[in-house]
């Protein structure tokens, strides 16, 4: 890589450690620990100085004569500056979204205990370090933040609450192995929980009474599309994408129902289904056994080289993030972390619900959805290819974190796997159908909330109407895609380009394609933007904006 680009990479790394320790946490870099960062309005603006005499120095680097990796590197970090400069100017989170502290407030005390890459006991005095800095945090936030739109500020009121639990179920842990710690814990604790509740208080009200929008609208959408994804779509075109999607899946179940006899709707199907699950008490084992069944799958067949030392643990989902991530997710590794153990969280049935309540928990974690599950999550889904990524040795790929390639990864992994024969049988394939279907009219509802064509009650209606999703599973759903545009869009995209380089990649290399060998070269490129893997794999034709077509005839 040249100087310049390398030059470049490194005062950004130095700018995350500096400017943003708790995801500097996240990333591996550990020299801020014990701080959660300034989120004064001042450092909020002296960071975006930063971001744009960064830009400044990249657009002002020779271009001459590139290789394609160099050009891949290049674009990797404008992505980078450009969309984080996008989040300030445009998307303006730290005025519009209180989520954005509350999470960071208990993010970055929460990895400190669930990452073992230090001594307990200093990651327990960082913790108590993290833990004072939470008011601050807090009353930075409420000086932001002057009226944040109602979504918003609910699920940070969620937040909040959840952090209360937190604090209460950790801290007594902490103080019973460190006693040394506990007079300064203690006051540490109180001080955060205050400060929590009085949030939670403030952002309860202003969930009420807000009719500040959430949307981005098309114009914002349509730059993200372009210059963070390097689809050359419009958002009409992405909307056509995704209801032709629906149609397409919704047809191929109604065959499968049909083929499985009887008059029955496949939505009755789909709900027997569901009705196939484990016990509460079982959830946490039968994920993880499936985790190694798929994993067992994937050595046995060759389908991809498996990472070294890497490790998945399967463990509950951490109680703030409960009322957002109703069932399950996937915590990765930070890619400068040297030791590669993810995460999968479960989120287990409330046993204080009235058992009508769990049981319609319980139908959301039924057995085949968590074998599809285990797959995208882990092997060969995002555990591997984020692993993999993390390996590769430029700084510049471990920066590069594209929706479109992880999600995209994950879900050509489930058809994939379909047909090298890990499930079988009508049940499996209108379960994996249903998935698909999930994530099609996830491309609808991301078009028009984020154009302001839809209310999230509308959408969570359209989700249960046309993906067959539970109330409250699409109402969490629709609350989620309305903080991120564009993300809940990436799964079918992402596919929809990986099997179009799948097959470019094929007719390029005719009878000596070789699966495994097409996984592996297409993993050591990190988490890029597909039409960057074009540029890299010399697909692309004279250059990446001509992925437009292409997505639009893969299958």
């Amino acid at each position: 890589m040249p100087a310049t680009l390398l030059g470049i990479t490194d005062r950004y790394i130095d700018y995350i450690a500096d400017e943003h320790p708790v995801s500097a946490t996240f990333l591996g870099l550990h020299s801020k620990d014990g701080s959660l960062g300034n989120m004064s309005a001042e450092a909020i603006a002296g960071r975006r100085e930063r971001l744009g005499a960064m830009l400044s120095s990249l657009e002002g680097t020779p271009e001459a004569q590139p290789t394609r990796e160099d050009a891949v590197d290049r674009e990797i970090l404008r992505i980078v500056l450009e969309g984080s400069i996008f989040s300030h100017d445009v998307l303006r989170g730290h005025e519009l979204n209180p989520c954005e502290y509350v999470a960071l407030a208990l993010s970055g005390c929460n990895q400190l205990l669930l990452r073992d890459f230090a001594p307990l006991e200093r990651r327990a005095r960082n913790f108590v370090s993290r833990l004072e800095g939470i008011p601050e945090i807090l009353t930075d936030c409420r000086r932001n933040v002057s009226e944040p739109p109602a979504v918003f500020a609910a699920i940070g009121a969620a937040y909040a609450r959840g952090g209360l639990s937190f604090i209460d179920g950790t801290v007594p842990h902490i103080c019973a192995e460190f006693p040394e710690l506990e007079s300064d814990l203690t006051v540490a604790a109180s001080a955060a929980g205050e400060a929590l509740e009085e949030t939670r208080r403030w952002l309860t009200a202003a969930s009420e009474a807000s009719d500040a929008p959430f949307h981005i609208g098309r114009e914002a959408y349509e730059w993200m599309l372009r210059r963070v994804h390097l689809l050359d779509l419009d958002s009409e075109e992405l909307l056509e994408i995704g209801m032709r999607s629906l149609e397409d899946t919704r047809g191929a179940m109604e065959k499968i129902a049909s083929d499985m006899g009887g008059e029955r709707d496949w939505r009755d199907l789909v709900d027997d289904l569901r009705g196939r699950h484990p016990e509460a008490c079982e959830l946490r084992d039968f994920y993880a056994d499936e985790m190694r069944r798929a994993r067992d799958f994937v050595r046995r067949r060759g389908l991809v080289t498996m990472p070294a030392k890497e490790g998945l643990s399967v463990v509950d989902t951490p109680v703030f993030l409960r009322s957002l991530l109703p069932y399950a997710a996937y915590g990765p590794p930070g890619p400068f972390e040297r030791r590669q153990q993810g995460f999968f969280y479960v989120t287990p049935v409330d046993a204080d619900a009235p058992a009508d309540e769990q049981d319609r928990q319980l139908r959301g974690h039924a057995k085949g959805s968590i074998r599809i599950i285990a797959l995208h999550e882990g092997y060969p889904g995002h555990h591997v290819q984020l692993v993999r990524a993390n390996s590769i040795s430029n700084n510049t790929r471990k920066l590069a974190r594209s929706n479109l390639f992880i999600e995209g990864w994950a879900l050509y992994c489930e058809e994939m796997m379909r047909d090298e024969g890990f499930f079988g049988g009508p049940a499996m394939l209108l379960t994996q159908l249903a998935a698909v279907l999930w994530r099609a009219a996830r491309v609808v509802v991301d078009v028009r909330l984020q154009r302001g064509e839809m209310t999230l009650n509308e959408a969570a209606g359209f989700m249960v109407e046309e993906a067959h999703l539970t109330r409250d599973k699409a109402t969490a759903e629709v609350r989620r895609y309305a903080m991120n545009p564009t993300q809940p869009s990436s799964y079918l995209l992402g596919k929809r380009a990986i099997l179009d380089i799948r097959r470019l990649y094929e007719d390029r290399v005719g009878d000596s394609f070789d699966l495994r060998e097409f996984h592996d070269a297409l993993l050591d490129l990190g988490s890029i933007p597909p039409a960057l893997v074009k540029v890299a794999f010399g697909l692309d034709d004279g250059g990446a904006a001509g992925s437009a077509n292409d997505l639009e005839e893969a299958s």
